[in-house]
């Protein structure tokens, strides 16, 4: 703990931060705690929250961002994440038929190879022309893949990931 700046004895709190167009719309801050109470170095706190809009293939907009920060016992910021997009959605099957967010949908998915095929196609402008073009003949769902973890063995999903929201 020491060597990443955490003392087991100082008091400490998270503060979670849920960000619309650049205003906090939510705030949590967990309960305090010392850096002897993480265990393999992680703590988690949970809030229970229902956000105004939800996020689906109609309204891909409606995302937040989570910004989380490390504050010691006055306050003060001591470390932060990195800003994280996120939308809430939800999807359950009843039998043959998947509804999101109450309304039924008709899947068809194609798998999207762009970060297999290349570096030229998985950037962000060839992958929103994928998409528009799977789009154009009624494919509304993908699935990527990539076989091996080897260094250098398939590149990013961060620009193809970026066209989904």
């Amino acid at each position: 703990l020491e060597e990443a700046g955490i003392d087991k004895d100082t008091k400490y709190t998270l503060r979670a931060r849920i960000i619309n167009n650049g205003k906090i719309i939510k705030q949590f801050i967990s309960k305090t705690f010392k850096g002897s109470d993480l265990r393999n170095g992680r703590i988690a706190f949970t809030k229970r929250w229902k956000p105004g809009k939800l996020w689906d293939i109609h309204t891909p907009q409606n995302t937040y961002r989570l910004d989380l920060s490390l504050l010691e016992a006055g306050g003060k910021v001591l470390d932060a994440g990195y800003p994280v997009r996120f939308g809430f959605r939800e999807l359950w099957i009843d039998g043959r038929d998947f509804f999101l967010n109450g309304t039924r949908i008709f899947l068809s998915s194609v798998p999207l190879d762009n970060a297999q095929i290349g570096a030229a196609l998985a950037n962000y402008d060839a992958a929103l022309e994928s998409m528009k073009r799977l789009k154009s003949f009624g494919i509304n769902f993908v699935y990527t893949h990539n076989y091996g973890c080897e260094p250098g063995s398939h590149l990013s999903f961060e620009e193809i990931l970026k066209i989904l929201f």
